[in-house]
Protein backbone atom coordinates (compact mmCIF):
# COMPACT_ATOMS: atom_id res chain seq x y z
CA UNK A 1 0.00 0.00 0.00
CA UNK A 2 1.09 3.37 -0.65
CA UNK A 3 0.62 7.02 0.88
CA UNK A 4 1.42 10.43 0.37
CA UNK A 5 3.01 12.05 3.11
CA UNK A 6 4.13 15.96 3.21
CA UNK A 7 8.21 16.22 3.34
CA UNK A 8 9.32 20.37 3.51
CA UNK A 9 6.19 21.56 2.16
CA UNK A 10 5.73 18.85 -0.63
CA UNK A 11 4.23 15.55 -0.81
CA UNK A 12 5.91 12.37 -1.85
CA UNK A 13 5.08 8.43 -2.47
CA UNK A 14 5.73 6.04 0.18
CA UNK A 15 5.19 2.42 0.74
CA UNK A 16 3.29 2.75 3.90
CA UNK A 17 4.71 -0.65 6.39
CA UNK A 18 2.04 -3.59 5.82
CA UNK A 19 4.16 -5.92 8.21
CA UNK A 20 1.92 -7.78 10.98
CA UNK A 21 1.72 -5.60 13.92
CA UNK A 22 -1.51 -7.16 15.41
CA UNK A 23 1.02 -8.89 18.55
CA UNK A 24 2.77 -5.17 18.81
CA UNK A 25 1.96 -3.15 22.01
CA UNK A 26 0.26 0.06 21.00
CA UNK A 27 2.69 2.54 21.44
CA UNK A 28 5.29 0.12 19.75
CA UNK A 29 2.81 0.83 16.83
CA UNK A 30 1.89 4.57 17.39
CA UNK A 31 5.57 5.14 16.60
CA UNK A 32 5.68 2.60 13.30
CA UNK A 33 2.80 4.60 12.29
CA UNK A 34 4.71 8.21 12.68
CA UNK A 35 5.50 9.60 9.59
CA UNK A 36 9.33 10.38 10.13
CA UNK A 37 9.64 6.66 11.11
CA UNK A 38 7.32 5.71 7.65
CA UNK A 39 9.30 7.10 5.47
CA UNK A 40 12.94 6.12 7.26
CA UNK A 41 11.56 2.93 6.66
CA UNK A 42 11.00 2.96 3.09
CA UNK A 43 13.66 4.71 2.42
CA UNK A 44 15.96 2.38 4.29
CA UNK A 45 14.23 -0.62 2.45
CA UNK A 46 14.81 0.88 -0.85
CA UNK A 47 17.78 1.46 -0.49
CA UNK A 48 18.43 -2.17 0.27
CA UNK A 49 16.78 -3.28 -2.47
CA UNK A 50 19.17 -1.06 -5.21
CA UNK A 51 21.87 -2.91 -3.69
CA UNK A 52 20.63 -5.92 -4.14
CA UNK A 53 19.93 -5.74 -7.59
CA UNK A 54 21.22 -7.92 -10.21
CA UNK A 55 20.91 -6.32 -13.50
CA UNK A 56 21.44 -3.00 -13.61
CA UNK A 57 23.81 -1.14 -15.28
CA UNK A 58 26.68 0.98 -14.00
CA UNK A 59 25.27 4.42 -14.89
CA UNK A 60 21.71 3.50 -13.71
CA UNK A 61 23.21 2.16 -10.45
CA UNK A 62 25.19 5.96 -10.06
CA UNK A 63 22.06 7.83 -10.67
CA UNK A 64 19.63 6.19 -8.34
CA UNK A 65 22.35 5.57 -5.47
CA UNK A 66 22.86 9.11 -5.50
CA UNK A 67 19.09 10.10 -5.08
CA UNK A 68 18.97 6.77 -2.61
CA UNK A 69 21.64 7.95 -0.38
CA UNK A 70 20.09 11.47 -0.09
CA UNK A 71 16.66 10.13 0.91
CA UNK A 72 18.11 8.03 3.50
CA UNK A 73 20.14 10.63 5.00
CA UNK A 74 17.04 12.86 5.09
CA UNK A 75 15.17 10.08 6.68
CA UNK A 76 17.73 8.93 9.03
CA UNK A 77 18.20 12.99 10.27
CA UNK A 78 14.25 13.35 10.55
CA UNK A 79 14.23 9.90 12.32
CA UNK A 80 13.17 10.08 15.94
CA UNK A 81 14.80 8.14 19.07
CA UNK A 82 12.43 5.92 20.29
CA UNK A 83 12.89 5.61 23.77
CA UNK A 84 13.66 1.61 25.60
CA UNK A 85 10.74 0.04 27.38
CA UNK A 86 10.65 -3.36 26.17
CA UNK A 87 14.07 -4.25 25.05
CA UNK A 88 16.32 -5.08 28.27
CA UNK A 89 19.52 -3.16 28.67
CA UNK A 90 21.71 -6.59 28.09
CA UNK A 91 19.78 -7.10 25.51
CA UNK A 92 21.48 -9.20 22.77
CA UNK A 93 20.38 -10.13 19.17
CA UNK A 94 23.15 -12.34 17.50
CA UNK A 95 23.43 -9.45 14.29
CA UNK A 96 26.12 -11.89 12.52
CA UNK A 97 23.40 -15.10 12.65
CA UNK A 98 20.13 -12.33 11.66
CA UNK A 99 22.49 -11.11 8.89
CA UNK A 100 21.21 -11.74 5.15
CA UNK A 101 23.88 -10.79 2.54
CA UNK A 102 22.03 -10.49 -0.25
CA UNK A 103 24.14 -7.44 -1.69
CA UNK A 104 25.08 -9.15 -5.25
CA UNK A 105 24.59 -5.91 -7.57
CA UNK A 106 26.38 -3.44 -8.90
CA UNK A 107 28.18 -2.24 -6.38
CA UNK A 108 30.52 -5.18 -5.92
CA UNK A 109 31.61 -4.27 -9.64
CA UNK A 110 32.66 -0.95 -8.95
CA UNK A 111 36.37 -1.62 -8.42
CA UNK A 112 38.86 0.86 -8.18
CA UNK A 113 37.01 4.02 -9.38
CA UNK A 114 35.13 4.14 -6.17
CA UNK A 115 37.99 5.17 -3.81
CA UNK A 116 38.32 8.90 -2.67
CA UNK A 117 39.79 11.11 -0.48
CA UNK A 118 38.43 12.49 2.75
CA UNK A 119 39.17 14.38 6.05
CA UNK A 120 37.96 12.44 8.50
CA UNK A 121 36.48 14.98 11.35
CA UNK A 122 36.81 18.52 9.40
CA UNK A 123 35.51 20.29 12.45
CA UNK A 124 38.03 18.13 15.23
CA UNK A 125 40.48 20.30 17.03
CA UNK A 126 42.20 19.42 20.69
CA UNK A 127 43.89 21.21 23.69
CA UNK A 128 47.92 20.95 22.37
CA UNK A 129 48.74 21.09 26.04
CA UNK A 130 49.81 24.79 25.83
CA UNK A 131 47.12 26.91 28.04
CA UNK A 132 48.49 29.87 25.74
CA UNK A 133 47.85 28.63 22.36
CA UNK A 134 44.42 28.03 22.70
CA UNK A 135 42.38 25.55 20.16
CA UNK A 136 44.17 23.55 17.32
CA UNK A 137 43.52 21.58 14.43
CA UNK A 138 44.32 17.91 13.99
CA UNK A 139 43.66 15.53 11.53
CA UNK A 140 44.38 17.36 8.78
CA UNK A 141 45.66 14.79 6.49
CA UNK A 142 43.21 13.57 3.88
CA UNK A 143 42.62 9.60 4.53
CA UNK A 144 41.14 7.20 1.45
CA UNK A 145 37.77 5.95 1.63
CA UNK A 146 35.78 3.59 -0.44
CA UNK A 147 31.90 3.99 -1.40
CA UNK A 148 31.93 0.38 -1.75
CA UNK A 149 32.74 0.05 2.18
CA UNK A 150 30.33 2.78 2.48
CA UNK A 151 27.75 1.29 1.62
CA UNK A 152 28.40 -1.90 3.06
CA UNK A 153 28.25 -0.82 6.09
CA UNK A 154 25.10 1.17 6.00
CA UNK A 155 23.24 -1.87 4.04
CA UNK A 156 24.66 -4.31 7.20
CA UNK A 157 23.20 -1.50 9.47
CA UNK A 158 19.93 -1.12 7.64
CA UNK A 159 19.63 -4.69 6.48
CA UNK A 160 19.91 -6.35 10.50
CA UNK A 161 17.33 -4.23 11.75
CA UNK A 162 15.14 -4.34 8.94
CA UNK A 163 15.22 -8.31 9.20
CA UNK A 164 14.54 -8.08 13.22
CA UNK A 165 11.31 -6.34 12.22
CA UNK A 166 10.24 -8.11 9.73
CA UNK A 167 11.34 -11.80 10.45
CA UNK A 168 11.22 -11.44 14.23
CA UNK A 169 8.37 -8.85 15.01
CA UNK A 170 8.44 -8.72 18.38
CA UNK A 171 7.87 -5.84 20.88
CA UNK A 172 11.44 -6.20 22.40
CA UNK A 173 13.11 -6.96 18.42
CA UNK A 174 10.64 -4.21 16.84
CA UNK A 175 12.19 -1.58 19.53
CA UNK A 176 15.27 -2.66 19.70
CA UNK A 177 15.85 -2.36 15.86
CA UNK A 178 14.12 1.45 15.82
CA UNK A 179 16.56 2.26 18.52
CA UNK A 180 19.40 1.03 16.56
CA UNK A 181 18.29 2.46 13.45
CA UNK A 182 19.02 5.93 15.03
CA UNK A 183 21.75 5.01 17.35
CA UNK A 184 23.45 3.81 14.23
CA UNK A 185 23.06 6.68 11.92
CA UNK A 186 24.42 9.37 14.72
CA UNK A 187 27.40 6.71 15.57
CA UNK A 188 28.24 4.91 12.46
CA UNK A 189 26.36 4.59 9.58
CA UNK A 190 25.43 8.78 8.86
CA UNK A 191 29.15 9.10 8.01
CA UNK A 192 29.46 7.05 5.79
CA UNK A 193 26.39 8.33 3.65
CA UNK A 194 27.82 12.11 4.16
CA UNK A 195 31.44 10.47 2.78
CA UNK A 196 28.99 8.98 -0.05
CA UNK A 197 27.05 11.66 -0.80
CA UNK A 198 30.35 13.85 -1.20
CA UNK A 199 31.77 11.55 -3.31
CA UNK A 200 28.19 11.08 -5.73
CA UNK A 201 28.41 15.39 -5.75
CA UNK A 202 31.97 15.71 -7.54
CA UNK A 203 31.16 12.49 -9.96
CA UNK A 204 28.03 14.20 -10.79
CA UNK A 205 28.74 18.26 -11.15
CA UNK A 206 32.82 18.70 -10.44
CA UNK A 207 33.75 20.34 -14.16
CA UNK A 208 30.45 20.49 -15.40
CA UNK A 209 28.88 23.78 -15.65
CA UNK A 210 25.77 24.57 -13.51
CA UNK A 211 22.69 25.19 -14.58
Amino acid sequence: MEILVRLYGAYIQVRYNTMKTDKLSADIKEFLGRQATVIFLDTSRKFVGLLETEDISKEEFYSKAHIAILELYLAGHKLEQIELKYSPDDRDFDRDAIFEHKNVGQISELGAEAFYWEVFDPRYSEKDGQPDTGWVVTDREASQGWLIDDFEDIYRDLKIELLKIDSIGTDEAVEDALWNFKWSFVNHWGQHAVNAIRYFHYLTYDGKPTI
